[in-house]
């Protein structure tokens, strides 16, 4: 089932390489001379995340929160909470911070929920400077834990595909939606390489170490892997001129996962769908049914 909206907006900015051209063949070089030195370098590059601005508007509604803390595998993690009744965790993406997912606190609020909003291990206000998929599912399933029972999850982004994985270990959401979810993780990695010059012997090396590091193979994290098992039901919000996590990506998602529908949106982008209303309203009115 598939909705549109025609809304105008202007597009998000064109993705910029990672890294100059100095810095790109001076990789190279060190990964044709000293490949381990390389996936080392690499290794930290890809999981240290950069942090999106804070707005105005953003850190008012943080204010207004209740914020508290909680441990993960050692890190402090800082989230915020609105509101009472059923919870539903709002899980924003790669390098951003909660304050990404305030425009959907009211909403969440209105309709008789508790909203709660985690900054990811190395995002926002919490410790750390790596992170990944592993260590967004780790916060998710710990925040769970707090404010059971979960009714709901708003994640953007990579904190979809976080949320997918969690849910293959002990969160269990009643009912899901996800803006811009990222499910294919190879045309990032392929950026990835072509903007820092990862060679092949490197990227295999950096592929091992990761996999050691998180106690997981890459396709553990792949969300379409798991999306034919999931049961709670699934609205995909994702816009046709998204530059940093394309369409045909939270398209393949909804028709993977069971019992799932689609709203295809135009000229918002890949964040100004978190700021729209009436992607907010038919998210917020598929957590009610």
């Amino acid at each position: 089932m598939a909705y549109a909206f025609h809304i105008n907006s202007t597009n998000d900015r064109a993705k910029k390489s990672l890294a100059p051209p100095w810095f790109r063949n001076g990789f190279r070089l060190v990964g044709a001379m000293v490949p381990d030195a390389a996936a080392s370098m690499g290794h930290h590059l890809f999981f240290t995340p950069r942090g999106a601005r804070l707005r105005d508007d953003e850190r008012a509604v943080l204010a207004q929160g209740e914020r508290f803390s909680f441990d993960v595998d050692g890190s402090n993690v800082i989230a915020r909470t609105w509101g009472e009744g059923p919870t539903v965790i709002l899980a924003h993406g790669w390098g951003g911070h909660s304050g990404q997912m305030t425009s959907l606190v009211q909403a969440v609020v209105a309709a008789g929920y508790r909203a709660v909003a985690i900054d990811f291990p190395g995002h926002g206000e919490s410790e750390g400077r790596l992170s990944s998929i592993v260590h967004f599912a780790r916060a998710l399933e710990r925040g769970a834990a707090l404010f059971s029972p979960i009714h709901g999850v708003i994640a953007h982004s990579l904190g979809a595909a976080a949320t997918t994985f969690a849910m293959t270990r002990t969160l269990r959401p009643t009912r899901v939606a996800f803006f811009a979810p990222a499910t294919e993780f190879e045309p990032m990695w392929a950026q990835f390489r072509e903007d820092v010059g990862v060679s092949d012997v490197v990227w295999q090396k950096m592929q091992k170490k990761a996999e050691g590091w998180l106690n997981v193979s890459m396709r553990q994290v792949f969300a379409l892997e798991h999306a034919p098992r999931m049961t709670a039901p699934l609205l995909v919000l994702h816009d046709v001129a998204d530059r940093q996590v394309g369409f045909e990506q939270g398209e393949k998602m909804a028709q993977t996962w069971p019992n799932a529908a689609l709203v295809r949106t135009e000229q918002l982008g890949h964040i100004r769908i978190l700021h729209d209303p009436r992607a907010i309203a038919a998210a917020v009115d598929f957590l009610e049914r």
